[in-house]
Parts: C-alpha cells; sequence; structure tokens
C-alpha cells in the first residue's frame, strides 16, 4: 500500500488550505471561556501549550486526533477526517455514529475561518498540516497542539494519554490503551506462526505500477511489529530515506513475503491477481494476501484506538495464512 500518497493527499489538501487561510487577517473568533480548577501543559515540536479548564469545543484536524477524543467519550464540534480525504467523503466505518452531529471541516476551504466560527477552546492539529504561520493563526482562536513529535506518523498511545490528561480521564485513557494492546496481543496469540515472518505493504496504482512501502517507523510497521511480523531487509535498503519502492510488474516477485497486504481505488483485486507472477508468490500461496479497501487502508496507515481493532479484523484471515509454514 503506498502509505505516502495517502499521507501526501490529505497532507496537501490541508496544508494547502491552511496557507491559504493564513494570508486573510479577518474573522479570527474570541477563544472560548474555559472552566477553571485544571490546567495541564502540554510539550510539542513548537515549544508547549497550557491549557485552563476542561475543553468542550474541540476541534480535531486529522483521524488520530478525532480518534483519540472520540474514543474518551467526547465527540469534537468541527473534525477533518483523513480517511474521507482518501475516499473521497466517507468516514471510516469504525467511526462512532455521534460524529454525524459535528462539523466536517472542507479541507478545500479556508480551514481557519472555518475553526473560527465553531468557537473553539482547543484545537488539535497535526504537524504534517500545519506550518508556524498556521499554527500561530489557530492559537489565537484557541489553545492548539501541533505536532507531539517529529515523526509523520505520531503515536496513537501518545495522543490517547495526552487527551486523558486533558480531558481528566487518565484512568480511562490508560484502560483504552491497555484493551487495544490486549486485542493485538489475542490475535498474536492466535497466530503463533507469525513471529519472525516477514510482511509487505503496497498500493496498486494501475495494471503497471506497484508501489511499496518499506518504512520500518511507519504506524503500520508499529502494528506488525507487534504481531511479531519485520519488513525484509532487503526491502528496507532499496527503499531508502524516502520509504517507498516503485514496482514494475516484471519486479513483482521481489514481494518475496509471508504477509502481502494490498490497497487500491475500487476494482483493484483483479488488476493486483493478473499481474505477472502472482500465483507463485509465497504470500499467495499460503492465502496470505490482504485486499483493503482504500478506508481500510487508511486505519492502518494512520493508527487510532477506534481504526486498529477493525483493520485486525480485515487482516486475520491473511494473517493466518502468513502463520503457516
Amino acid at each position: 500500500m503506498a502509505r505516502g500518497r495517502i499521507r501526501r493527499i490529505a497532507a496537501t489538501l490541508v496544508t494547502g488550505a491552511l496557507a491559504f487561510a493564513s494570508a486573510a487577517a479577518c474573522g479570527e473568533a474570541t477563544p472560548a471561556e474555559p472552566e477553571s480548577g485544571h490546567t495541564v501543559t502540554i510539550d510539542h515540536t513548537m515549544g508547549s501549550t497550557t491549557i485552563d479548564g476542561i475543553p468542550e469545543r474541540i476541534v480535531a484536524l486529522g483521524t488520530q486526533w478525532l480518534d483519540a477524543t472520540q474514543v474518551l467519550g467526547v465527540t469534537p464540534v468541527g473534525y477533518i477526517d483523513n480517511v474521507a480525504l482518501t475516499t473521497g467523503g466517507t468516514p471510516g466505518p469504525w467511526e462512532p455514529a455521534e460524529l454525524a452531529n459535528s462539523t466536517a471541516i472542507d479541507a478545500r476551504g479556508d480551514i481557519v475561518e472555518q475553526v473560527a466560527a465553531l468557537n473553539p477552546d482547543l484545537v488539535l492539529a497535526p504537524g504534517f498540516a500545519t506550518d508556524q504561520q498556521s499554527y500561530d493563526r489557530l492559537s489565537r482562536l484557541a489553545p492548539t497542539l501541533p505536532s507531539i513529535s517529529t515523526s509523520q506518523i505520531e503515536s496513537w498511545e501518545s495522543q490517547v494519554e495526552i487527551m486523558g490528561r486533558i480531558l481528566d480521564k487518565e484512568d480511562q485513557a490508560r484502560s483504552v490503551t491497555d484493551d487495544v494492546h490486549a486485542r493485538i496481543g489475542e490475535v498474536a496469540a492466535r497466530n503463533p506462526g507469525l513471529a519472525g515472518k516477514t510482511f509487505a505493504t503496497t498500493y496498486l496504482h494501475g495494471p503497471t505500477q506497484l508501489m511499496v512501502l518499506a518504512d520500518p517507523d511507519d504506524g503500520a510497521a508499529d502494528l506488525f511489529a507487534d504481531l511479531g511480523l519485520a519488513l525484509p531487509q532487503n526491502l528496507v535498503d532499496q527503499a531508502g530515506a524516502g520509504g517507498r519502492i516503485p514496482l514494475s510488474p516484471e519486479r513483482v516477485n521481489e514481494l518475496n513475503v509471508d504477509l502481502l497486504v494490498m490497497t487500491g481505488q475500487e476494482g483493484f483485486q483483479s488488476s493486483a491477481t493478473s499481474l505477472p507472477g502472482w500465483d507463485d508468490l509465497p504470500a499467495v500461496r499460503k492465502n496470505g494476501v490482504a485486499f483493503l479497501d482504500l478506508a481500510t487502508g487508511t486505519g492502518l496507515n494512520v493508527p487510532s484506538p477506534l481504526s486498529i481493532p477493525y483493520v485486525l479484523d480485515a487482516l486475520e484471515p491473511a494473517l493466518a495464512g502468513a502463520a503457516q509454514g
């Protein structure tokens, strides 16, 4: 799966809209008055942000923060959903029904103005979509959290922990994280043969182009590592710093892995199975291939406490196959 492509779609749309918004100087609302008695300070890549009171009007500009908030029982008043950006508007199937009552922010429009109209008391803005100028503008509306680390895909565990502190729900946050890790552990226990096996994730651009992700530090790699799987070192070496390898059809045999995860546009599966040498791939022979739609693929690429259980359900038949032999 071309994690880079999915990431670039979301980042381009959001970053472009924020840059456009930063040229405007009007329409910024006065921040909502916070409740007293609860104060937390969160360190991040642009410094630190202090939040006084428990926020009640949260805006989440990204699926990971959106889900980290919802899993603790709080529905943001406005949001950008990375899944909807890649699927043409359809949210992740794991999203709670309550999200329908919130405002979906148009990533192609003036994001800052849309956020201002919601009178937020906290803005959660992922680092890949927020430059310093846009961060400063959002911070004038309400306390704003940009990236909390230098990673392209942030740790969902850290986000849940931070939201627990902000919402004064630290025990619940720990329970959420423990539950998700327990779910991962259950899948690993059912498939002990995964230990030491290899995986690859790809995005099928079309009948003549596969993009292979080979970044050992991305969100999907973390999940597979927890299951006992690893990227083949030869793929990591080929990918280099970019973390991606374009493969033409005649190089499909290089996908010599136990688990092969593929994502693409609607109908991509028939194109994949028509690739030359497909039937000879180890993952195909042992039923270790998972075909994921764009929503599920994004949930794997940008993991959250809500998406991971759903993704595991979609992957488990292929995981069981990969564990064999």
